[in-house]
């Protein structure tokens, strides 16, 4: 309606001056720097951050690439402990079966020496031995049977079988037969469910010397298979003269601490390296893989580089298109001054598309903060849940209206309705099918008023009409319509429901001449229709 809108727009009007005193441009613009001078400037400006930025991006990408490469390592050592651990538990299942031989448990050892013979070459062992409980050998394929052999000096592994009655795999020691570093993977022999021999096979570090080449490490790392007290049994480098020794003892002390672990250490031929280690759970060997520090450094050094350069050249370029931009975007930005002016008017902006994608950003910002503004006077002024003019709205509205009523010697008429029986339905049908009630007497109210005229939603379930250059009498022949017209049944939701109206009718000037007489005089009114049987038209006196 022409007299709502026009009163919505004189409502913000006095926010308009401000507005326009506040974005108003500095009297003189040449003490002002240009925008293209104050982007190179910011550009120069931000170098020495930006060059800080970087330098902390660079070593935060070194941190990365260093633990990047440290779990690479780990998953290498893993998978090289792994292949161990098969070829232990490949010679353990070997010599299982072997030990089922009935030569073993008739006690025909003659005749288990040659099988054991045949087997050796599968097996893919040194030898294969049968031990006592007491640690007496009682026969080795590195010997003719019946040979003399000695005792074992170290019954580690021995005794290990022997209590558990499960398999196991000792540590590097001298074997007493070939006097050289060997170890020995062995499974209890049981006969009559007693533990009668431990079946042996021994290996030198030739064998698990085959398993770390196959895995192609390069040349320059330092990988270690080493038994479970730390004594290397093979080694990529140097094997001759590291055989049987020691690891360094950092290496054994995060070993006590972990299964699985990389630091930065220095082997024992004083090689700084990236050491990633993995120790076995079942057999509690380990293995170490090292990357020398030097060349693990040397490809990030590069990488390092490339990226400096990369920033610099990034800088210098930003330099160029500063100025070069600067110019655009300094039209952009003007074109979008005026429209920021006149937002707060209330009045739809009008802009044009502009150079750039951040300046039409900005374009769509003005336009939908144009259209929320609008939007929110709208709701401010109007019941959320018909759409109608709130209280605020149709208070300053109608006083516009007396002001122009008065000066043009016109009447004018106020209508205050209630609902009778609303609070039933409400509470029989639910909120929903009162508020759909609610919707449909003010969509009954607005078909049946004037474009003129102006009706509004005064909370709960009480309305009010302003019926604009109406007398008194048409006023009430309009109002007893209304009432038949809001009276007819209603479908909500599948339901029927059926409400009747009350209204009360105050008259400018007669009643009174101001909007807050007339609504309390109307509202009087309206009581008295109530009280007299309801839906019923009183006229305020």
């Amino acid at each position: 309606m022409y007299n709502i809108a026009e009163a919505g727009r004189k409502f913000v009007r006095p926010a308009q001056g401000w507005a326009s005193w506040s974005l108003r441009l500095p009297q003189n613009q040449s003490e002002s720097p240009s925008i293209r001078a104050t982007l190179a400037l910011l550009v120069v400006l931000c170098i020495l951050p930006i060059s800080l930025v970087a330098g902390l991006l660079l070593v935060n990408y070194y941190k990365h690439e260093q633990r990047q490469l440290s779990i690479s390592v780990l998953n290498q050592a893993q998978s090289l402990m792994l292949a161990v651990d098969r070829e232990f538990a490949a010679t353990q299942a070997a010599l299982q079966a072997l030990s089922t031989s009935h030569r073993l448990a008739t006690g025909d050892l003659e005749g288990f020496h040659n099988r054991a013979e045949e087997v050796l070459e599968n097996v893919q062992a040194d030898s294969i031995v049968v031990v006592d409980p007491s640690g007496q050998l009682l026969l080795s394929t590195h010997l003719p049977y019946g040979a003399p052999l000695p005792k074992l000096k170290d019954r580690t592994l021995l005794n290990q079988i022997l209590e558990t009655g499960k398999p196991g795999v000792s540590n590097l020691f001298t074997g007493p037969i070939v006097n050289r570093p060997i170890f020995t993977v062995g499974v209890p022999v049981k006969i009559a469910n007693t533990t009668a021999y431990s079946l042996n096979a021994t290996f030198t570090s030739k064998q698990i010397m085959a398993v770390l080449q196959a895995h192609g490490f390069p040349d320059s790392w330092r990988v270690v298979v080493m038994d479970s007290t730390g004594h290397i049994v093979a080694r990529s480098r140097d094997l001759d003269k590291f055989l049987g020794k020691s690891v360094t003892p950092d290496l054994i002390d995060h070993m006590r601490q972990s299964n699985d672990d990389s630091f930065d250490s220095v082997t024992l031929d004083g090689v700084p390296v990236l050491t990633a280690f993995s120790a076995s759970p079942v057999s509690h060997w380990c293995v170490a893989v090292g990357i020398p520090k030097a060349e693990l450094t040397a490809g990030l050094r590069h990488t390092l580089l490339r990226l400096v350069f990369g920033t610099a050249a990034a800088l210098g370029i930003g330099l160029w298109l500063a100025w070069f931009v600067g110019g655009r975007v300094a039209r952009s930005i003007t074109g979008l001054m005026q429209p920021a002016i006149e937002l707060v008017s209330g009045e739809k902006l009008e802009i044009p598309p502009l150079h750039f994608k951040e300046a039409n950003a900005m374009r769509s910002a003005l336009l939908q903060a144009s259209e929320l503004l609008q939007q929110s006077r709208h709701d401010a002024h109007h019941d959320g849940l018909t759409g109608l003019p709130n209280r605020t709205l149709f208070h300053y509205s109608v006083a516009q209206q007396l002001a122009l009523c008065q000066r043009n010697n016109k009447e004018l008429c106020i209508l205050f309705i209630d609902l009778d029986g609303f609070k039933a339905v409400n509470d029989t049908l639910g909120h929903a099918a009162g508020d759909q009630l609610l919707r449909e007497v003010s969509q009954r109210m607005t078909r049946a008023c004037r474009e003129s005229d102006i009706s509004a939603r005064l909370g709960g379930d009480e309305f009010a009409v302003a019926l604009i250059h109406s007398d008194l009498e048409h006023s009430r022949v309009f109002a007893t319509q209304l009432v038949e017209l809001i009276s007819q049944p209603y479908m909500l939701g599948g339901c029927r429901a059926e409400v009747s109206a009350s209204i009360g009718i105050a008259h400018f000037p007669s009643t009174a001449t101001d909007v807050d007489t007339l609504l309390a005089k109307a509202d009087h009114a309206m009581y008295q229709a109530k009280s007299t049987g309801k839906r019923r038209v009183c006229l305020a006196s």
